[in-house]
């Protein structure tokens, strides 16, 4: 975007919008909405299956519910009902059942479950004593996949830690004839992700030989036999993997690699493995953009791609000989947020994904348009509405893309949302938003929170730093080593970026953030005054204490090292504590709100009480809100709205 369309934006837009007769977002509207996730196509392309997430009346937390739509239209419809949350759709390969895991709301009880798409009722498979994820059918049918853990939740009176202790992620097949699953994985291993060989003798899985959630950075790809055994390394992984993908002869095994931070954020480049010989290659080194998901087209010399580009989301064709990527469709958001993929049929026709378009997910089907036997783009069709009364009434703020140059070149990429009403005579007032991960992404979808910042008169600047998804490996690897450091550069050159050309007014900027975010606004009160108000979202504040007692040590020992060369507070207690907010607190100035859950295992709550102790020994003013039963993502109604208010109230007081 040009320099002179950047200036002139606010006026236009806020003129465009002033005069809408539909209503602004509100802290109801955030509780209201209908969420879709986990879209996939039924193998005959004649259905897609999907979740609901909606807020039940005198509920404290979500329910999901599977529904159902044609691909041809008409009306969605829910197939399942009842007091338990139902999850991971899968089809048979017939098309004529969908299995799922239906789980009731204190977690005790977990079924695998069936359905048909008649709308009779459900029926229970088996049950498990923990949770059911990752359901997948066996291609021939007999049998049904899934991941769960194994063994009894650990006594907690008194807590005792010691080596070999643990509770694995373990694959399990159950026939359909039968009512008791068996385990394919040994225990002592780790299942994070796992796919069916073409003719179901095997499954291709993405193991860790541990039992803590951290042991996840460390995982390699093996093949296990699908009526159980050893697994079998075939790789050598320097990074995580994911996306894994057997060729329709069940000669190749395709799957993406990469550094992210969590499990469910993951692109990289696209790697194949050669089963007969070992021999591995990347299939896309250099490519500007993310791959998150893949798929083999029936002549082995092709996959289809998905992931992220920039702030949207691109589905591409990859000729694994030339390494050409051919766009099949761009600048086009797919879901879910952290995770860009698509479900596609045997016949690699058809295709359904969740998408937004300013407005809330909904399940879209596209179909792959050929040109001389090759794919050559997709036309898309949208098949639900499950928010049509939001998108109808809800006036919207504008939101700009724009990029800028931070420091040595690189171009950042960030979205802009406007204030929906203000006096085009004086800049608003500024919040800069930092994503977690840090190998999450801002994209340009719906995001009803930044619009609610909006209607109450603030700008809103979401910037996707170095360390994020959307830009290629080097892109996502560049913060490795130096978080804190040019990544924090990435967000205040936007912040000047926007002050400099009198979008927004430099004196009242303020920050916020949540995990690795909330580590970035920490990290920001420490090393500038430019922020007037700041609050800090399960947040990072000192990397001793939070490896200490995180469940996710081999993130600080991966991001505060190197690809290949990890570290930990023993052998670089110095790079420790030179990259800990806390260690600066000293310099605070930025009343800052500290908002945590009590619960919280990846981000422990200690990290709040430690900033937030020093903040007020400092005499900055500061609070701090923990949340009972909560974990690193609020989950309760009561507390999301008190939470979204505390942010609207704190920004209101400190920026006006």
């Amino acid at each position: 975007m040009n320099k002179l369309n950047a200036i002139s934006s606010l006026t236009e837009g806020i003129h465009t919008l002033a005069t809408h007769p539909h209503v602004p977002v509100t802290l109801d509207t955030l509780f209201s909405v209908r969420n879709v996730t986990d879209a996939v196509i039924s193998p005959d392309g004649k259905q897609a299956a999907f979740v609901v997430w909606g807020w039940v009346p005198d509920q404290p937390k979500q329910r999901g519910r599977i529904w159902c739509v044609s691909t041809e239209g008409g009306e969605a419809r829910p197939l399942t009902r009842g007091s338990y949350a139902d999850t991971s759709p899968a089809w048979s390969p017939d098309s004529q059942h969908i299995a799922f895991a239906s789980k009731s709301e204190d977690g005790n009880d977990a079924y695998l479950c069936t359905v048909d798409t008649q709308g009779n009722e459900a029926i229970h498979v088996c049950s498990m004593p923990n949770s059911i994820s990752e359901i997948s059918w066996s291609p021939d049918g007999t049998r049904i996949a899934f991941l769960s853990v194994d063994g009894d939740e650990p006594g907690n009176d008194p807590i005792v830690l010691q080596p070999g202790d643990g509770r694995y992620r373990r694959l399990w097949t159950i026939l359909l004839e039968n009512d008791t699953p068996e385990p394919i994985t040994p225990t002592g291993v780790s299942i994070w992700q796992y796919a069916w060989s073409p003719d179901s003798h095997q499954l291709a899985v993405y193991y860790a030989t541990g039992a803590e959630f951290s042991d996840w950075y460390w995982g390699q790809v093996g093949l296990v036999a699908s009526t159980g055994g050893a697994i079998h390394q075939i790789s050598k992984l320097t990074r995580q993997a994911c996306s894994l993908a057997w060729s329709a002869d069940g000669k190749q095994l395709a799957y993406i690699s990469g550094n992210w931070s969590d499990p469910d954020r993951n692109g990289g480049d696209i790697y194949a493995i050669s089963l007969a010989n070992g021999q591995t290659r990347n299939l896309t080194p250099n490519l500007p953009w993310s791959p998150s998901w893949c798929h083999w087209f029936p002549d082995g010399l092709h996959l289809l791609c998905a992931g992220f580009d920039g702030i949207s989301c691109q589905v591409g064709l990859l000729n694994i000989t030339t390494g050409k990527m051919t766009p099949l469709t761009s600048d086009f958001v797919i879901g879910e947020q952290f995770w860009p993929h698509i479900s596609v049929t045997p016949d690699m026709r058809h295709v359904i994904a969740t998408h937004s378009d300013k407005h809330p997910y909904d399940v879209w089907t596209g179909e792959l348009l050929y040109k001389h036997g090759v794919a050559a783009a997709i036309s898309w069709r949208r098949l639900t509405r499950m928010n049509s009364s939001l998108e109808e009434t809800l006036i919207l703020a504008k939101t700009e893309r724009i990029r800028y140059e931070s420091v040595d070149g690189w171009m950042i990429d960030a979205l802009v949302t406007w204030p929906l009403h203000h006096d085009a005579q004086t800049p608003p007032p500024l919040i800069l938003n930092v994503h977690g991960g840090p190998s999450g992404a801002w994209l340009d979808d719906y995001d009803y929170r930044i619009q609610y910042l909006a209607a109450a008169g603030f700008a809103v600047l979401r910037p996707n730093v170095r360390g994020s998804m959307g830009r290629g490996v080097a892109f996502a690897d560049a913060v490795l080593g130096d978080m804190g450091g040019k990544d924090f550069q990435d967000a205040l050159r936007g912040v000047e970026y926007l002050v400099e050309r009198k979008l927004v007014d430099g004196e009242r900027v303020g920050i916020m953030g949540w995990s690795y975010g909330g580590f970035m606004v920490a990290w920001a009160v420490t090393q500038t005054q430019r922020f007037k108000a700041a609050i800090m979202g399960a947040g990072v504040s000192d990397f001793h204490g939070y490896h200490a007692q995180s469940n996710e040590q081999g993130w600080d020992e991966r991001f505060l090292g190197q690809n290949e060369h990890p570290i930990s507070p023993l052998t670089h207690p110095e790079i420790y504590r030179e990259r800990s907010p806390i260690t600066y607190a000293g310099r605070v100035t930025t009343p800052t709100l500290v908002v945590h859950g009590e619960k919280d295992a990846c981000v422990p709550v200690a990290q709040a009480y430690a900033f937030h102790r020093a903040l007020r020994e400092k005499d900055v003013f500061s609070v701090l809100a923990v949340y009972p039963r909560e974990g690193h993502g609020f989950r309760e109604l009561k507390h999301q709205r008190d939470y979204q208010q505390r942010v609207l109230n704190w920004f209101k007081k400190y920026l006006g």
